[in-house]
């Protein structure tokens, strides 16, 4: 009786040995498929933010330089990573949006075992450029809604004497704007020429025109502006740090009511403009001069208008 209790003990504990290996192999399967997996969704994280990164790169040229929107996007995906084998880029008809695709082959470890040498992780994003309908920054200079040709030299707030014959054309208002509707005066105007106004502009908002020139707080701070550019070399129209302070924001304005003092304007648009100096500034005069340009700035956006050069990138879901 002994030794039959004897072999059954024995005959148990290899049954057990067995049973033990086996859960073993299968619990070292199932780790090793979840650390592939693990792989496989850290690769794919990697790609999207690359992929992402590609679209908003682009987009920032769009929709005035497609063919540098796709050159900038393959930069942007090669420091992340992407080989141009791996990349796929498309403009759309309207140079307004920009998709951007991207494949990886990830090496796997433990699914070898089943047969899985490798697998493919792929992304498709795309981002697009809008019409910014709100911001903060603008400065009190408006411009009476119009096609513009961006790049050509233009009058942006003309002097007492009106524009001059220089081939610029005026576009400007001979008074500025009142962000603040309480006639701050000549000090506040110049501060929002240098800073920009802190508040929120939106299309639709009335704004008053604040009476007088101000020839001497428009050129000083339009000067500021320009000495506070400090990139190597100089910023122009169109080769400029994103940050420049010569570039400005502003209102696009349609005429809304009264007269003198009291005349109002309704905001339509925004428009980006770099400045280049004041012109004939002498006494009551002086011509603030530059170039409409295309700008893209972090803001709230309208799908529904077209714009006026001044556009904001987004992430396309």
């Amino acid at each position: 009786m002994r030794n039959l209790i004897s072999r059954f003990l024995r005959s148990e504990k290899g049954q057990v040995i067995v049973i033990l290996a086996l859960a073993f192999t299968v619990l070292l399967g199932f780790v090793g498929l979840a650390v592939d997996t693990g792989v496989m969704y850290l690769e794919h994280n990697r790609l999207v933010r690359a992929a992402d990164a590609a679209a908003l790169a682009g987009a920032q040229e769009l929709p005035a330089n497609p063919s540098l929107a796709e050159e900038m996007a393959g930069e942007y995906a090669a420091m992340n990573g992407i080989e141009p084998e791996q990349l796929s880029i498309n403009i759309s008809d309207d140079n307004k949006s920009i998709s951007v695709s991207a494949d990886k082959t990830v090496n796997l470890v433990f699914a070898k075992v089943f047969g899985f040498d490798s697998r493919q992780v792929s992304t498709e994003v795309s981002a697009s450029v809008a019409a910014v309908k709100s911001l903060r920054g603008a400065v009190p200079f408006s411009v009476m809604e119009q096609v513009f040709n961006y790049g050509d030299p233009y009058v942006l707030k003309e002097g007492a004497s009106g524009s001059t014959s220089d081939g610029a054309r005026w576009c400007g208002w001979f008074g500025a704007l009142d962000f603040t509707g309480g006639g701050g005066g000549a000090h506040e105007y110049e501060d929002m020429i240098v800073q920009g106004f802190s508040g929120k502009i939106s299309i639709g908002d009335i704004i008053y025109i604040e009476p007088g020139n101000m020839a001497g707080p428009t050129a000083d701070g339009v000067q500021q502006r320009i000495d506070s550019c400090t990139h190597t070399p100089s910023c122009t129209w169109n080769n400029h740090d994103p940050d420049c302070p010569r570039v400005i924001y502003v209102p696009i304005v349609e005429e809304y009511s009264g007269s003198g003092g009291n005349r109002q304007v309704k905001v339509v648009g925004f428009a980006a403009f770099f400045l280049e100096g004041v012109e004939n500034h002498e006494g009551n005069n002086g011509d603030v001069v530059g170039r409409f340009i295309f700008e893209t700035v972090s803001a709230e956006t309208d799908d529904s208008i077209d714009g006026y050069g001044l556009l904001s990138v987004k992430l396309l879901e």
